[in-house]
Parts: structure tokens; C-alpha cells; sequence
């Protein structure tokens, strides 16, 4: 009996520990409102450094590494980076992901799509 005690007990303390890591999103911050980019910069300049190297790297990344690169350089999470490309002159895409308690979104402009034609099938 005691050996299944300290079992629960050590299971229910790792649940906790692991649950006290996910921190809940808080806010949502649209990064394509004017004016939000300046305002992080004065109210959360760790934030701002953080987004200014993300949207300078993402499109360097391989697509399937975006959200493992993000997580171990930027302990970015949440992160959604869904390979649909809107249609529009330029190409866009969508980026999503939270900093600590604050998801943040914004539309990207692609520039690295290569501009050929695939057939449907």
C-alpha cells in the first residue's frame, strides 16, 4: 500500500509540474495594427526583440523546422505556421504564436515563392 501511495504521489506531482509550465494565453496582440509593433518595443522590449528576430528568420527556416526553431530559440509556443498561402500579389501567409502569457499574429509577405505554375491533378 504505501509503495502505490508514493506512486501517486510522485505522478500527481509531476502532472502539476508539467501543467505549471504551460502558461494560459492571456491576450491576443495583432502585430499587423498600426502602431502595436512601436507600443511592444516601450511596454515589453524582451517581447519586442524576440518578434523582431522571429519575423526576421522565420522565412529562412525550413517550413517543417519553423515551430522547433522558434521553441528552442525563442522558448516561443503555440506556434502555427499552417502551409496555406493566401492568395494575393504578393504571396502571404499566416504566423501565429504565444510569448509567455501573449499569443501573438501577424501576416507575413512571402518573398522566397517561386513564381511557377502546377497543374491540378
Amino acid at each position: 500500500m504505501p509503495r502505490v501511495l508514493v506512486v501517486a504521489l510522485l505522478l500527481s506531482g509531476w502532472t502539476l509540474g508539467v501543467a505549471a509550465e504551460e502558461r494560459p494565453v492571456r491576450r491576443v496582440v495583432d502585430l499587423d495594427a498600426a502602431g502595436v509593433f512601436e507600443a511592444i518595443q516601450t511596454s515589453n522590449p524582451t517581447h519586442y526583440d524576440k518578434i523582431r528576430q522571429i519575423l526576421q528568420g522565420v522565412l529562412q527556416q525550413p517550413e517543417a523546422r519553423v515551430a522547433q526553431w522558434m521553441l528552442t530559440t525563442f522558448n516561443a509556443r503555440d506556434v502555427s505556421y499552417v502551409p496555406v498561402v493566401l492568395t494575393s500579389h504578393p504571396p502571404q501567409r499566416r504566423l501565429a504564436f504565444a510569448l509567455d502569457a501573449t499569443r501573438y499574429e501577424i501576416t507575413l509577405v512571402l518573398t522566397n515563392v517561386r513564381g511557377e505554375i502546377v497543374p491540378a491533378r
